[in-house]
């Protein structure tokens, strides 16, 4: 996975340092005015990843067990509304399937 960043991180990150340099006297703002990419560079390089953290295996445990049980109650809603569902809808446990796949997909490592 990619070095993720929340862009609304760093703006805060910029709007706080930009309050900052406002609050200095002139001879301090002209002196971080000339080096204000600096500052830019350093928000972006200081904003930690927002990389999702990983389930640890007791957690992918758990989620797992819990998919398994939602998966039979979905089976069993599909099974009593099949004849009232429209051929275009998806079934119930068609879609505990795609979360499964997308939770492993972003949090499994």
């Amino acid at each position: 996975m990619s070095d993720l960043i929340s862009r609304q991180a760093i703006l805060e990150h910029i709007e706080k340092t930009r309050q900052k340099v406002q609050m200095m006297d002139d001879t301090h703002r002209a002196s971080i005015t000339m080096t204000g990419m600096h500052l830019c560079e350093e928000a972006v390089r200081n904003q930690p990843p927002a990389e999702p953290e990983a389930l640890t295996d007791k957690e992918q445990r758990i989620f797992l067990a819990a998919m398994e049980r939602e998966e039979k109650v979905c089976k069993q809603v599909d099974e009593e509304w099949r004849d009232c569902r429209e051929p275009y809808e998806d079934s119930l446990v068609h879609i505990c399937h795609e979360i499964e796949r997308k939770v492993k997909g972003a949090l499994w490592t």
